[in-house]
């Protein structure tokens, strides 16, 4: 069985329930807790109550691994029920005494709309950092990829002074403690706010997808999300991971943590893989449950036996290969499938004469005679046609013919 420890926080794996209403108060916390993560993130003081989750297409889409969104919905929201610091520090108290003993427990510190509210909001940062650690949080997370805070940066602050302020203010209330550095992707550099949050002492980053969005129903009466809300979903998972690898690319080696639309195992392992030692997860556990958490995780484990890893520090990066390769190499590469797509000839036997191959050919390497389509000379082998036929009339080994340009070198 794959050894899923984490060494860098001493973690038994690496998966992170998000800061969400999974992990509001100690009796989520505690009833998270039941997936054995690695760490659960405590909501932070005063983000209230209630307002829903919703899945697009479906929840089905998310539990078969399909492409889907989620965002915010109008479901009734309330004031949080912990209505002092003192009664908040309590609750971390009972989460830690009574959740899984091996999860460490993170506390989530601020949210950017404190600083347009109080004027004193540095103090109430510094204030909350030293009592959740003295009630027995492991570790301080600073919260700064809700949706909207790197919009709100350029209304109303500069965000990677606010990230690296905050970050060594935190570091100096607590020292000794690690501070989890959750930022943004969207509307900002990425890169440049990890930079940032490194040279402050941040002891991770956690890069994670959240954007405002504006979904909406052709009757847009009958739309369920709330415009402008949290937006995420399996799109996130490219964005993510190349930030994650940019980085990595770039010298950056503190730990990570990714999140953003990780609905599925094949999503937490390509974060990992592309660098990160940690993944977040927020909306699965929100809005699908802790049960499905735990059904990822387990799936996680099992992938990693079957493809011959032993361990998660063993996958940890290994994708990065493909995004350093060499220019020369990746034309090499590109070229041996081109080739593989130009000599290939139609299958006469499969061809209905449907006609789409010839739709997308901008070349006229293809053409019907008769009812069947036939390559010419003008083929260069760009492949476009390949990807429309519904036959497979056209078809190549494209993975086997990839993966062995990286066998042969």
């Amino acid at each position: 069985m794959a050894d899923m420890h984490v060494d860098c926080f001493d973690m038994i794996n690496p998966f992170v329930i998000a800061s969400s209403p999974a992990t509001r108060g100690a009796d989520n916390v505690i009833k998270s807790s039941s997936c054995k993560p690695g760490a659960i993130t405590m909501r932070n003081f005063g983000h209230g109550m209630g307002g829903g989750g919703f899945f697009y297409p479906s929840f089905d889409a998310v539990v078969k691994g399909q492409p889907a969104f989620h965002s915010h919905a109008v479901g009734k929201q309330s004031p949080d029920n912990i209505a002092s610091l003192d009664e908040y520090c309590e609750e971390v108290k009972r989460a830690r005494r009574d959740m899984y003993p091996d999860t460490k427990l993170w506390a989530s510190v601020g949210h950017y709309h404190d600083i347009e509210k109080y004027t004193d909001w540095k103090k109430r940062w510094v204030t909350e950092a030293k009592e959740v650690v003295n009630a027995g949080a492991d570790a301080i997370e600073l919260h700064f990829n809700t949706p909207g805070v790197a919009t709100a940066s350029d209304r109303q602050f500069n965000y990677y002074q606010l990230v690296e302020s905050c970050t060594k203010m935190i570091k100096e209330a607590v020292p000794g403690t690690p501070v989890m550095v959750k930022l943004a992707v969207e509307d900002i550099d990425c890169l440049t706010s990890i930079r940032r949050a490194v040279a402050a002492g941040a002891d991770a980053v956690g890069p994670t997808a959240r954007w405002k969005a504006f979904y909406f129903d052709l009757d847009w009466q009958t739309t369920q999300p709330r415009p402008g809300s949290g937006y995420g979903g399996t799109q996130a998972c490219p964005i993510v991971c190349f930030e994650v690898a940019d980085a990595r690319s770039r010298g950056i080696t503190i730990p990570m943590y990714a999140g953003g639309g990780v609905f599925s195992y094949d999503q937490a392992l390509r974060y990992i893989m592309a660098g990160s030692e940690m993944v977040q997860l927020g909306a699965l556990a929100c809005s699908g449950g802790i049960k499905q958490c735990a059904r990822l995780m387990k799936q996680c484990s099992d992938w990693m036996d079957q493809n011959g890893y032993s361990s998660v520090k063993e996958l940890q990066g290994a994708a990065l290969k493909l995004f350093n390769m060499e220019d020369s190499f990746a034309k090499e590469r590109q070229n041996k499938l081109g080739e593989a797509y130009r000599l290939r000839r139609v299958d006469q036997e499969k061809c209905i004469g449907c006609g789409r191959c010839e739709d997308v050919c901008w070349y006229k390497g293809i053409a019907l005679d008769g009812k069947k389509a036939q390559k010419t000379d003008n083929c260069i082998g760009c492949g476009y046609c390949f990807q429309v036929c519904p036959t497979k009339a056209l078809e190549v080994d494209a993975a086997g013919i990839l993966k062995s340009a990286f066998e042969e070198k």
